[in-house]
């Protein structure tokens, strides 16, 4: 990733080249056993290892601190630099959901095959050891079976953008992510294995995309003082590692034939 910049593209149809792409990177780490490959990075946020961050808490810490935003784009980046270890040329980025826009699970997570193959974004066979009694399925999902739980709309997203207070604009992205979850069911509303299922990490490219804008709006750095130097465990990142996008090696845009130019981001 060093050097390069991938743009994180809308989710689009399972026939588009940019998802056919990206099911080839996916469907290569979800075929190794070690820390590179799916069943660990997925196991990284619910079970077995349990480190992921919602409304200021994680089963690893015995502080509290709002990191749910930091922490997961943490996560989405470890994940990017596992699918582009599998990939010879120009590199794949995830695709982002917009819920706000296309009210179902994207079609190009439903169709059971992409490129010509069996799709590894439909579902996915978990591994999982636990104490309680091992998991060995594949994931499954509800959507719109849950009657607490609904999509986010445009108009809570612009109000989410509005609130120029971190600590605020924080908490109404999380509580509309928790929608979300609750809306596609099945193991998408169980911390437990939400991880396992490829539209998880679709759903947080928008969490984080709405991070990415009222950054854009606000300074990359317009963040509680505190959390700057906190560890993002597991991964060997803090907080201030993670603030710019750039950085990292990724930007959002809708669509391919409509990628923006690259300007300054305004440093708060």
């Amino acid at each position: 990733m060093a050097g390069s910049m991938r743009y994180r593209l809308r989710v689009d149809l399972p026939d588009s080249q940019e998802m056919i792409d990206f099911a080839v990177a996916m469907r290569r780490i979800q075929g190794i056993s070690d820390n590179r490959g799916y069943n660990i990075i997925a196991g990284v946020h619910g079970a077995p290892f349990w480190y992921c961050w919602h409304h200021q808490f994680s089963r690893r810490s015995d502080n509290r601190a709002q990191l749910f935003l930091p922490w997961h784009r943490a996560y989405l980046y470890y994940l990017d630099l596992a699918l582009n270890d599998f990939v010879e040329e120009g590199g794949v980025a995830q695709p982002w959901w917009d819920w706000t826009a296309i009210r179902e699970v994207p079609e190009g997570y439903e169709a059971t095959d992409i490129g010509g193959e069996e799709s590894p974004l439909r579902r996915y066979r978990m591994n999982i050891d636990l104490p309680t009694g091992d998991i060995r399925r594949f994931t499954r999902r509800r959507p719109g079976q849950n009657p607490a739980a609904r999509l986010p709309t445009e108009t809570e997203v612009a109000t989410a953008l509005n609130d120029n207070d971190w600590s605020s604009f924080s908490d109404r992205v999380q509580n509309m992510h928790d929608h979300v979850h609750g809306w596609v069911g099945g193991d998408m509303g169980d911390t437990t294995t939400a991880a396992y299922d490829p539209v998880f990490y679709a759903h947080h490219a928008m969490v984080d995309r709405i991070w990415y804008l009222w950054q854009i709006r606000n300074g990359i750095n317009t963040i509680t003082g505190s959390l700057l130097d906190i560890v993002l465990d597991p991964f060997a990142m803090t907080v201030r590692d993670v603030l710019d996008t750039r950085a990292l090696g990724y930007e959002y845009a809708d669509t391919a034939e409509q990628i923006p130019p690259v300007d300054p981001v305004p440093v708060g």
